[in-house]
């Protein structure tokens, strides 16, 4: 691509001190220059855009005189098509319908920016007979077979989003609000109210520095579709797909698939643009190529549905098994034990934890579609052609100053697994630890200390400290972990730093007796304040786990 064309291509940010191509600076929220190192703010970017737009809706007003383009609207499903005149088909390729003329279109209603065709009709209909055929044992590959006939080539409307955006996060199982924000630097939009956008979104990305300030030339014997749905569904249809671009990552910092993100959006600037596709659409079928690299996104509607926990509910059991069969060397008897915490655990885990229900897209690798003479080359692969914007959302939090700033999450670091291991030990043998210290203190000269010390008599208190951690193990450890992280701020010279105090992280399996650990009013909280808030009824348990520890301290020492 010459340097004319780069410069007019306003998705691309050039340096104001070097010329050389800035990139957006997601920790920082700004542009920078990776050349020389100059900042280049939101707002001047802003600016410039806002300056190019008014210069290219004049030029492309100037060039609409003598244009004799027709605009169709369909009398059943609305979509509005735009073809040369005379040249208009009579049915919608959308739904079947007859089509019938609207009015001539204005300059105002097109789009400001254009990425031409680079794949001609017969080399897409080709790529999409392949791929059907080696789909062809699925729904969707045999939908495409069945559908071939209305294989056609459009330019669809779209909006290009550029701003900030902000969610909040929330995670299966726990009560912790948490908070990301992204910056929008190329999201492009389908504005079709009769295509899933989000098939549409499986085919990207395109390779936006081919973007071209609109010609009607470029339209000039194509299908044009315009935009058919409202600012509000526009901005929806906008936050669904950035939803989609932020799972991955929400989902790999959560550690799970069972995440809710709720997206507000910022002061969004949206332009209109024309991208090249090739459909089919029927009452069930998207199928969807994209006309400038290839790529290929089918969809039938059908959905994946899927409980997260169930793997967990099986680990649990299993590692349960496991262990009760080494401690009694005896698999049945392991077996029959286990029958109780996988009730339990099934419980457990099924509070708080519904059900994911995702819609089924196959679609092929990254694509890059190349010529040499005229012959059509397409690479695939992760790597082919990557999104240039970086649409991965940051997670923030309040640093020690209040100050609101990028932070890396960790929930199971070293040292804290080192302190649950510690812990759980304390917990479970804790009259043996304090009979051990007791015969330490007393025993007199000549004595052995294992004369008259029997840990084994312990087994009220084993049994009852086993069954509270063996349930916090499996469940409430995950809540407290997700409730408590470890924050680190992320610094300017790229270092970490621990911010929080070590209260707000204390994570131990004593917590579940409100050891240590503070809720959101600074109240002890687990097992010591809800025995406090059963009243009388409290104080009775409290005493009895007193007397069944104290009487197992008794029977250790004999």
């Amino acid at each position: 691509m010459d340097e004319n064309r780069k410069k007019k291509n306003p998705l691309r940010i050039f340096c104001k001190n070097c010329g050389a191509p800035a990139g957006f600076d997601i920790i920082r929220q700004t542009y920078s220059c990776p050349n020389c190192g100059q900042v280049s703010g939101i707002q001047e970017v802003e600016r410039r855009m806002s300056q190019w737009r008014s210069l290219n809706k004049k030029n492309l007003k100037a060039h609409s005189a003598g244009q004799t383009l027709e605009e169709h609207s369909c009398p059943t499903c609305g979509a509005q098509v735009v073809f040369k005149a005379g040249e208009a088909s009579g049915t919608c390729d959308f739904c079947g319908s007859k089509l019938i003329r609207k009015d001539l279109i204005r300059p105002e209603q097109m789009p400001e920016l254009i990425i031409p065709f680079f794949i001609t009709p017969e080399e897409a209909k080709k790529r999409m007979l392949e791929w059907a055929h080696e789909n062809e044992k699925t729904p969707e590959g045999q939908a495409v077979l069945s559908n071939m006939d209305k294989f056609k080539g459009y330019y669809l409307p779209y909006q290009l989003a550029r701003g900030p955006v902000c969610a909040s996060v929330f995670r299966d199982e726990t009560d912790r609000k948490y908070y990301c924000d992204g910056y929008l630097d190329g999201t492009a939009v389908n504005t079709s109210k009769q295509l899933d956008n989000l098939t549409l979104n499986a085919m990207e990305p395109f390779d936006w520095s081919e973007a071209r300030p609109f010609e009607y030339g470029y339209i000039a014997g194509q299908n044009v579709k315009l935009s058919d749905i409202s600012d509000a569904q526009t901005e929806k249809r906008i936050l669904e797909e950035v939803e989609e671009d932020f799972l991955p990552e929400v989902e790999r910092v959560m550690q799970t698939s069972g995440v809710d993100i709720r997206l507000q959006s910022g002061n969004l600037l949206t332009m209109p643009v024309l991208l090249p596709v090739y459909f089919i659409k029927t009452k069930n079928l998207t199928a969807a190529m994209n006309g400038q690299t290839g790529r290929i996104a089918v969809s039938t509607g059908r959905e994946k549905k899927s409980r997260p926990w169930i793997l967990q509910w099986f680990l649990y059991t299993l590692g349960t098994f496991l262990l009760l069969t080494f401690i009694f060397g005896n698999a049945w008897m392991g077996l029959f034990i286990t029958s109780v915490p996988f009730i339990v655990y099934g419980v457990l885990f099924s509070q708080r934890s519904g059900q994911l229900v995702r819609p089924i897209v196959l679609k092929t690798e990254a694509a890059k579609a190349e010529r040499k003479g005229n012959d059509l080359s397409i690479e695939e692969g992760e790597e082919v052609l990557e999104n240039p914007y970086d649409n991965t959302p940051v997670f923030r939090e309040r640093n020690d100053e209040g100050q609101l700033v990028p932070v890396h999450l960790r929930f199971y670091p070293l040292g804290r697994m080192i302190s649950i291991f510690i812990n759980t030990f304390v917990t479970v043998f804790l009259p043996a630890i304090i009979a051990a210290f007791l015969r330490w203190a007393t025993m007199k000269e000549g004595e052995k200390f294992l004369d008259g010390f029997a840990p084994q008599y312990g087994g009220a208190w084993y049994c009852i400290a086993f069954i509270i951690a063996l349930l916090y193990l499996s469940k409430g450890l995950r809540m407290d972990a997700f409730d408590h992280p470890y924050i680190y701020e992320i610094l300017e010279n790229g270092k970490e730093k621990l911010v929080g105090d070590s209260d707000s992280r204390k994570l131990t399996v004593l917590s579940m007796f409100g050891i240590g650990v503070k809720d959101k009013n600074g109240e002890s909280w687990g097992l010591i304040k809800t025995l406090r808030m059963m009243g009388s009824e409290g104080l009775l348990f409290a005493g009895l786990f007193l007397f069944i520890l104290l009487g197992s301290v008794a029977a250790i020492i004999g």
